[in-house]
């Protein structure tokens, strides 16, 4: 094997014209990137998909924000003004239920003088 240079051609050599290649891509993905829709928006051809035959069925839930546990003697001493301990949750706190099934997790609000609940996280189970 000889120590001397051979004469091979460089596999590639950069240019300008490759610099300006490279700019004009950057420039069209910034384009896009900026004219691309926020993540919370529907697909264009969601709004024209006919709705789901089960989307106008009605389910029952039940917000739940927390427990009691009184005996038959403590619950035959209720009046009115009486304060009973809830336990199982922070003051606030609810979840949202379907029968025994918790499909999310929320904090209670006041929605114009009344009681509602804000979702903060989803429950997903499989």
């Amino acid at each position: 094997m000889s120590n001397e240079p051979q004469d091979e051609e460089p596999l590639y050599e950069f240019d300008n014209n490759d610099e300006l290649a490279a700019q004009d891509a950057n420039d069209d993905q910034q384009e896009r990137l900026d004219s691309a829709q926020p993540d919370d928006a529907l697909p264009q051809d969601a709004a024209t998909q006919p709705p789901s035959p089960l989307s106008g069925v009605t389910l029952a839930l039940t917000v739940r924000c927390g427990e009691v546990k009184l005996s038959l003697e403590a619950l035959g001493r209720l009046a009115a003004g009486s304060v009973v301990d809830v336990t199982g949750m922070a003051p606030g706190a609810a979840t949202l239920c379907h029968e025994e099934r918790v499909v999310a997790y929320g904090e209670l609000v006041d929605v114009d003088g009344r009681l509602g609940m804000q979702i903060t996280r989803l429950v997903f189970d499989q």
